[in-house]
């Protein structure tokens, strides 16, 4: 009996997220063709909860006609799809959660988990289940973060991110991976302004940067020292930067995001190399803070750790080029934790960042905002 009960649960959440993922399908279709009827029907949608995140009461009725009872009706019909596969106890399940779901988010007048006049987009996006912070950046670039119930849409498709028009400012940018990276983001549509250390920046100098931070959407990490310095290179500078930028874009009302590059050397030895045992303290020193930024509410904290790749640091098997191509893949796809692995070993390393193992602790407790709590 458990066993049979077990195996409804898991057709009923296999056709739930098939259903589900089926009204996605559809509902990029309805801005990529936003001209035709339904199309224009869903424009609706995004007038009764503007980009700037505030109802259009008006509306109320329009949206329940010309969004959630479309989407109702294109879901329960994905699911009757599912009685020539599926048990029928786990089909008429799926059609009860998804009623259910109508008739609450219609007796909320709209105003659902997913819908918020919030002033401050949470941050730390992340996992399968779509967030109330995932779905106010659709709201605000209607060119993404499509998934509705989960995130399994953006993720096959590519549209969990988007960088066109933002501003993004990047160290590193004459590096190996630093300068394929920048040029694929201004190929993308952002804007892009390179850092230079002892230029714009200097250890424990970061003020010199902040008019690029202030003004910065998005800030990339790709620095770093193998040698000399490797410590204050790829730990101190990091973090300073990271702290100055978190303290300037504190009011904001979307989240920021910085996109470090760390290293696999984060979960391997140095092999008895002296000169790789100091570049592996500095990446692990600085990875601690990582996980701690991974679930920081206030900013979208992405890790880069790719395998080595040839550069002025050393040899590897694939090019820098190729290396910020993969790293890319993984970003645009809305992953948090980016391997740009051919060993496998950066995949060991994900468990200390979801479950946040050995993070350092928080060196500015005095830039902390209160956590935003979204309003009705």
């Amino acid at each position: 009996m458990v066993a049979m009960v077990a195996g409804w649960a898991l057709q009923a959440l296999a056709l739930w997220v098939g259903a589900t993922f089926a009204f996605d399908c559809v509902h990029w279709a309805m801005h990529r063709f936003e001209r035709m009827p339904l199309g224009r029907w869903h424009q609706t949608h995004h007038a009764f909860l503007s980009p700037a995140l505030q109802f259009d009461e008006a509306l109320r009725g329009a949206n329940l006609r010309r969004h959630r009872v479309p989407q109702l009706a294109i879901e329960l019909l994905a699911t009757a799809l599912g009685l020539s596969v599926f048990q029928p106890v786990a089909v008429f399940a799926v059609f009860g959660l998804l009623t259910l779901r109508f008739v609450r988010g219609s007796l909320e007048q709209g105003h659902d988990r997913l819908h918020r006049a919030v002033a401050v987009v949470p941050g730390a996006l992340g996992g399968a289940v779509v967030s109330l912070g995932y779905h106010c950046l659709h709201h605000v670039s209607r060119r993404a973060y499509f998934g509705t119930s989960t995130t399994l849409f953006d993720r096959v498709f590519g549209t969990g991110c988007d960088v066109r028009g933002k501003r993004v400012v990047i160290t590193g940018a004459s590096g190996a991976f630093g300068q394929p990276f920048k040029a694929l983001l201004e190929r993308e549509g952002a804007t892009v302004t390179a850092l230079k250390f002892r230029v714009d920046f200097d250890q424990g100098q970061y003020r010199l940067a902040d008019a690029a931070l202030q003004s910065a959407d998005v800030l990339v990490l790709a620095h770093g020292a193998k040698k000399e310095h490797a410590m204050e290179a790829n730990c101190g500078s990091f973090v300073g930067l990271i702290e100055r930028f978190k303290g300037l874009t504190a009011q904001r009302r979307l989240p920021p995001e910085v996109w470090a590059v760390g290293s696999e050397i984060e979960a391997h030895p140095a092999w008895g190399n002296p000169d790789l045992q100091v570049y592996l303290e500095s990446k692990r020193a600085f990875a601690r803070h990582a996980r701690r930024y991974f679930h920081d509410p206030f900013f979208i904290y992405r890790h880069i750790v790719p395998s080595a790749f040839t550069s002025p640091m050393g040899p590897g098997l694939i090019s820098g080029r190729l290396a910020a191509a993969w790293a890319w893949f993984f970003i645009k796809r809305g992953f948090r934790y980016v391997p740009v692995s051919y060993t496998g070993i950066a995949l060991l390393n994900y468990f200390k960042f979801a479950f946040a193992w050995h993070q350092a602790s928080d060196p500015s407790p005095d830039l902390r905002r209160t956590p935003h709590r979204p309003g009705a």
